[in-house]
This record gives structure tokens, sequence and C-alpha cells, in this order.
């Protein structure tokens, strides 16, 4: 038999406890007639009496007593297993699992982890690094970092904002092969991409210009797609958060500036409804005051 109305119980733990309806009504904050309809209930659906009343003193039958028992060790398992969870939420603990981009993680997040393992010790962080896009639920992750267009409609998404572009090129490479001066211009360029074919949106002085690039040199991780870029590769489009500090040295320079990638939106996505899982609402919370802070330093 299952009793659904648990409150029923917390009362006649109550009256078994200090021993009488006006006493369990107080530590309760009930009405007396209340705490008698809830026994009485109680005595209805078990068809058995619990309570022996009379005008100077109500009495636990055999039956009461073993219930009371009962009542007893339920109400401090479900206090102690409230403060547990409330312990929990204040100061979360447990494992996180993230699902990454490579430049992203490294460059990103690897530099933060310190301060949010500083902040929340209890949580460790296990970080699988890839640029494919990883199934959350096969690979077991409770929250993923995606760049660009979401195909899952099924995710819950909390953006992270959007990621600036640029077209860029390394000195070398520009005194060598000249700078062109037109889009058109690029197809007559070594062009360096994350696809053998790139089909680019761009932002130009007349309004949005779409282009499509045979890449010579096809490379699937950011990082690397930097270095052959760096080292005279040709000409490709790098997420500025890559390219900052080679612009700032004078190391890489900027292709076209009149004309500009359309910047690319990033999203923390996780399976389930918010608040369901605290450790990674923390950490999503964190991730977006650290890019916040990393893209605020940043020229535009």
């Amino acid at each position: 038999m299952v009793y659904r109305n648990l409150n029923h119980l917390v009362t006649f733990a109550a009256l078994a406890e200090v021993g009488s309806f006006a006493g369990a009504a107080r530590r309760l904050r009930l009405p007396t007639s209340t705490v008698s309809e809830h026994v009485a209930a109680l005595e209805k659906n078990l068809g058995v009496q619990l309570v022996i009343r009379t005008t100077r003193q109500n009495r636990l039958t055999e039956a009461g007593q073993l219930l009371a028992r009962g009542a007893a060790r339920m109400v401090q398992e479900v206090s102690e297993t409230l403060a547990n969870v409330e312990a929990h939420v204040a100061q979360p603990t447990g494992i996180l699992r993230l699902s990454l981009p490579f430049a992203f993680a490294a460059d990103i997040v690897g530099p933060a982890v310190g301060r949010f393992a500083a902040l929340y010790p209890g949580i460790r962080l296990e970080i699988a690094v890839s640029n494919q896009i990883e199934d959350l639920i096969a690979g077991g992750f409770d929250l993923a970092v995606r760049i660009g267009l979401l195909e899952d409609s099924s995710l819950i998404r909390r953006s992270l904002g959007t990621m600036s572009q640029d077209i860029v090129a390394s000195p070398a490479y520009l005194s060598a092969r000249g700078r062109p001066q037109t889009i058109a211009a690029l197809a007559g360029h070594c062009i360096a991409g994350f696809k053998p074919e790139m089909n680019l949106s761009l932002r130009g002085p007349d309004g949005p210009v779409g282009v499509t690039l045979a890449a010579q040199v096809a490379v699937n991780d950011p990082k690397t797609l930097v270095a052959v870029i760096h080292g005279g590769g040709g000409i490709g489009v790098i997420p500025r958060f890559l390219s900052q500090e080679s612009l700032d040295e004078g190391t890489l320079e900027i292709v076209l500036p009149e004309y500009r990638p359309a910047p690319a939106e990033m999203s923390i996505v996780h399976y389930g409804a918010a608040g369901a899982n605290s450790r990674a609402d923390l950490f999503a919370t964190f991730l977006q005051a650290e890019v916040q802070r990393r893209w605020s330093g940043m020229r535009s």
C-alpha cells in the first residue's frame, strides 16, 4: 500500500512525540482541527484506530506506536535529505563532463579553469576536446560549447555571444604574393580554410556579400590553421581571439579590412531544464562571464 499524503504522517509523528493534538498543532503551526483531520484520515485509510482519545489524555494504540516509529524515521530521513540537497546547492560536488572545441578549450577555458576550481573545489572537471560535434547523451556530457548554428533543436541553449572573425595573412605572404584589393582578387591567392570549399558571408561597405573560395590548404583545427597562415601558407579567416595577439604584434595583418566575415554564434548547450544540474549551471554562468571579460579586451 502506498499512502499518498505524507503530510498526514508528518502530523502523526509530531502528535506521537508531543503527546497532544494541541501540542502537535503548535509545533506544526496548524489549527488543532487540521491535526485531528489528518489523524482521522490516517485511521480511515488504514482501517485501524491509532489514538485512544479521552478528555484527559491521548494514548497511542499498538498500531499507533508501530506507525509512530516509522513516521519518526521518515521525518528524520526527509529532513536529512533536504539538508543534504541544500548543502549540495550551496557548495555543489561531483563530476562535470564538458565537450569543447580544441581552440576554445585551449585559449578560453584552459586559462580560466584554475579560477573555477578555486571557487568550487568540490566540482571535478572532465574536459573532452574535439572539433567533432559530440553526442551529449552517448558521451555522458553535462554540457558542450558549440560554434555556429545549432542543428539539434532539442538542446537547451545559453548564448555566449558572437565570435568576431578576420581575413588575415602574414606580412611575408603579402609581400611575396601581393595584397588583394577586391573580393574577386581572393580567387587568385592561396586560400587556407577549415574546408576544401569555403562559403563566406561578408559585410562590406555596400552591404552583405557572399563569396565561395576553393581552399588550397584545408585544416580542421583553428590553431593549426593559424600556424599555417603564420608560416606564409595563405590567406584565411580565423577567430579574433586567436588572431588578436598576432595582429597587435604585426605578425598577421588584416586583408580587405572593409570586408568583415559575419560573426559566428557561440552557445553553451545541454539537455534538460535549466537548474536541473547545479554544476552545469555554475560553469555556464562562469564561462559567460569569462568570455565577456576576454571579448571586452579585444579591439573591434
